[in-house]
């Protein structure tokens, strides 16, 4: 009875062991499964990487597991501790010499990412255990020599590769002991000697115990100490002294932090007078402090800047450069360098386009970055055509103008007008048409682009375009462009009609000079009578004077709208500005509200509401970029319109306008359309109201708390809506997510994240609060927006230091207007912020929790 209740308790055992075994595979299966899937989805997502790495290890499957790290490693640079994990599973199964000499070509991988003292110890060691005869003595020799070229100047662990270099030859010279050839084991004890002395005269850590055995060697083998030997360990071990102070620095802090330490270590021994500029040393050091920080674009450019001046060797350069690319993959300045590199070592055409291609499919964050990229590889290209022949440079200056198209249109497509804003590819474009092929009718039209994109009212790029027409044109189209530009209004008229008249007395005769001047009097006259009709003018005037002194090319950006414009071959990112007819200090009409007309001025038309209230619809909350024409297409659907965007004195959207129907009945289906997407955007749709007086509130947000909305602040400044989605994915599906931005479309660091349900944001708000997130501790919320006041109820307005000093504490942490409400629509007040006696206390994080989970 008791043998069968002991077999039956067995076999119900190894039931249920199975039974657990079976459940963590398909618990580890669907783990694999998920960060399979999170991959595909994100490519770029390294953690998952790792994690899934890991898991493999965990299940023993080997194919996939390599498959893995190779999908990695294709992507990025593989940590030391994940080349010594690959590498030691590899080791582990290991019988073949194929399967031996894959390990060495690991290791050889390995050795080139990061400089890691462990991974060289695990290649020289694997290599010693492969060696079979004395044939292999030399090979271990050449790998140890590189050993400690990559790491014997490592000071807290250069000791080690010295040591084990030590034991080989040591070893060696047992064996040969075993024999009689007294003139090998004589040899074999100097070069034991010598490897001594090179070890002895290095700062590393641990080196008095090195001496000492040192000592402990030459009596047992009954050799006597050198002087040089001793000279040289005692100036190590001052220099050691020296710089023991920098790397306790670096040894107290964690390697993410350690950058500050690496700079000011690097930095003295540089100095002749203090490190003595070894560029060995600093070399190493380098590759330590890209080993600790390898996301650091700084630390690889100055790196870069050190060996191109000082080891000049190209194979290392350009391999330091794909090194710090493929770290930094998002800094367009390291792959400028990289391009620069490759030109200047003499690099193929197709190898410096290689990585030109490369570099265009990596991320980067703004349109300047890709623009300066564009103009390095042009500025490459231009330089190919020195010392050609007449076909070739005809097939090269092709290929420069295929280029600046494909950077033009790219910027366009991609950042519309702020892809270029400044028209810098344009600008070039010019100066090289104009010196190069002296296509002086391809220079005017793109010239015309430029001037029609809205930097027309600059006298300065006036001035460049003259120049250029005078230096490779006619004087025909001189006086022409002269003329132009005076009857413009620009921020210089004075500076254009004085170096007309200077350009006359040295190219023209009587008559041009006495045009010249009658022009430019009655410009002058215009001028005169603009501000005596409008003093405020010329404040104005004076203010844009002072900026176009300042202005720099690349610095400050012009006037411009955001239609685009099309010359046939490429594109510009601005529309024509044709507002002639307005005054200097404002390229767009103001609002007039006399009589409840209101009449806006777009390039000579003009859209009169008053009396066609009954078919036209006021349209806000548009995005800064929107154009008239996509407010259209958004409405196309309810019949024929004209659209009409108010903008500012620069020619920018303010984010709201006038449509105006065709018939009536069309205004009931366009309120319809309220709150439709327009460029990832809610447009509000309202019935038009000119009179500001019967106008209603604006405010076209909730003020209840909403529950499934998080507002999100302190986000780091770089972080996109990927990014955020990918931070409060995990805890629910998401409705929508919208980042805060500046009109120059740059985050404020805040977010709303709009959850499908609200557990799942309760959920999320309790995971994510006071989080960090790339250094910056994060803020959520549940979204309340505040509670607007009638504008009529607000009598006055106190001033800004009283108001704050009056201000209670809970409400000056609160946002005081939502970021994407219409400027128009927002009626500022600084006593909405203060409290009124039955207001309620607002409720904080904590209050939230409490009323989500149901606790007191």
């Amino acid at each position: 009875m008791d043998v069968d209740s002991d077999s039956s308790s067995s076999s119900s055992s190894d039931s249920n062991d199975e039974e657990l075994e079976k459940y963590k595979q398909d618990e580890m299966k669907k783990k694999i499964d998920a960060l399979e899937n999170k991959i595909l989805i994100n490519p770029s997502d390294y953690d998952a990487h790792v994690e899934l790495i890991e898991v493999l290890r965990c299940a023993d499957d080997l194919d996939q597991l390599r498959a893995a790290r190779k999908r990695l490693n294709d992507k990025y640079p593989l940590s030391a501790n994940l080349w010594l994990d690959w590498i030691k599973d590899e080791i582990a199964i290991v019988t073949t010499d194929e399967e031996k000499d894959n390990i060495i070509k690991l290791c050889e991988k390995a050795v080139k990412d990061y400089l890691s003292i462990d991974l060289w110890l695990e290649y020289v060691q694997f290599s010693i255990g492969c060696m079979s005869d004395t044939t292999g003595t030399d090979i271990i020799r050449e790998l140890m020599e590189r050993a400690l070229t990559a790491g014997g100047l490592h000071v807290p662990n250069g000791n080690v590769l010295f040591e084990v270099y030590n034991e080989f030859e040591k070893l060696i010279l047992m064996s040969l002991k075993q024999g009689t050839d007294e003139k090998a084991i004589n040899d074999q004890k100097r070069r034991i000697n010598n490897l001594y002395r090179r070890q002895l005269s290095v700062p590393l850590f641990d080196m008095e115990n090195t001496y000492a055995e040192y000592q402990q060697w030459l009596t047992a083998e009954n050799l006597e100490k050198e002087k040089s030997t001793v000279d040289a360990y005692n100036k190590a071990f001052s220099k050691l002294q020296q710089i023991q102070v920098f790397e306790d620095r670096l040894l107290s802090k964690e390697a993410k932090d350690r950058l500050e330490s690496y700079e000011e270590y690097i930095r003295w021994e540089k100095n002749p007078k203090e490190g003595g500029n070894k560029p060995s040393r600093i070399i190493c050091l380098y590759e330590r402090a890209i080993a600790d920080i390898p996301l650091t674009q700084t630390l690889w450019a100055d790196y870069i800047d050190y060996i191109v001046v000082t080891i000049k060797e190209a194979d290392f350069i350009l391999a330091t450069c794909k090194r710090s690319v493929d770290n930094c993959t998002w800094s367009s300045d390291l792959w400028i360098i990289y391009l620069t590199q490759a030109e200047a070592n003499n690099q193929s055409h197709e190898e410096i386009t290689a990585i030109m291609e490369k570099a265009l499919s990596s991320w980067f964050s703004s349109p300047a970055e890709y623009r300066s990229l564009y103009l390095s590889y042009i500025f490459y290209l231009r330089r190919r055509l020195n010392n050609t022949d007449a076909e070739t440079k005809l097939k090269r200056i092709e290929d420069i103008r295929s280029m600046l198209e494909q950077g033009q249109k790219f910027l366009l497509e991609s950042y519309g007008y702020s892809g270029d804003p400044n028209c810098e590819l344009l600008l070039w474009w010019t100066d090289f048409e104009a010196i190069i092929t002296g296509d002086m009718e391809r220079v005017r039209n793109m010239w015309n682009e430029i001037l029609n994109a809205g930097l027309n009212q600059y006298s300065s790029y006036w001035m460049k375009y003259i120049n250029i027409e005078i230096q490779f044109g006619d004087q025909k189209h001189v006086r022409k462009i002269f003329a132009r530009a005076l009857m413009t209004n620009t921020d210089l008229p004075e500076t254009i009609g004085t170096e007309w008249i200077r350009y006359e007395t040295l190219y023209g005769d009587l008559d041009t000079l006495l045009n010249c001047k009658e022009k430019y009097k009655t410009k002058m006259k215009q001028v005169q009578e603009t501000h005596e009709k409008d003093p405020k003018t010329e404040n104005k005037i004076g203010t844009k004077e002072k900026e176009a002194k300042k202005r720099k090319w690349d610095e400050k950006e012009p006037t411009k709208t955001h239609n685009e414009k099309s010359n046939g071959n490429f594109k510009v990112p601005y529309a024509k500005n044709d507002n002639k007819q307005e005054s200097e200090s404002s390229p767009v009409k103001k609002f007039k509200t006399s009589n409840s007309e209101i009449n806006l001025d777009k390039g000579g038309r003009h859209m009169e509401v008053e009396g066609k209230e009954n078919r036209s619809v006021f349209v806000s909350n548009l995005d800064f970029a929107v154009t008239e024409l996509e407010v259209k297409d958004a409405l196309s659907s309810v019949g024929h319109c004209e659209v009409l965007l108010v903008r500012d004195f620069k020619g920018r959207s303010k984010g709201f306008g006038y449509v105006l129907f065709e018939k009536p009945e069309m205004v009931e289906e366009a309120l319809k359309k309220d709150r439709e997407s327009v460029n990832n955007r809610p447009m509000f749709v309202s019935k038009c109201q000119p009179d500001k007086q019967s106008r209603s509130s604006g405010l076209r947000f909730p003020t209840e708390l909403e529950k499934n909305k998080l507002f999100v602040k302190g986000l780091p400044f770089t972080c996109t809506k990927t990014d955020i989605e990918n931070i409060f994915k995990p805890y629910g599906a998401l409705k929508d997510v919208r980042v805060v931005t500046f009109r120059n479309g740059h985050s404020k660091g805040l977010a709303y994240v709009d959850f499908e349900d609200e557990v799942s944001a309760a959920q999320a708000l309790l995971k994510t609060d006071n989080t960090i997130i790339k250094d910056r501790t994060i803020s959520v919320a549940l979204s309340r927006p505040p509670e607007r006041r009638d504008p009529s109820e607000i009598k006055s307005y106190p001033p800004v230091a009283k108001f704050k000093s009056q201000a209670s504490p809970l409400l000056l942490g609160r946002r005081a207007k939502l970021s994407f409400t219409p400027s128009v629509l927002q009626k500022k007040s600084a006593q909405t912020a203060s409290t009124s006696a039955d207001d309620k206390t607002p409720l904080n994080n904590d209050d939230f929790r409490k009323m989500l989970l149901g606790s007191k």
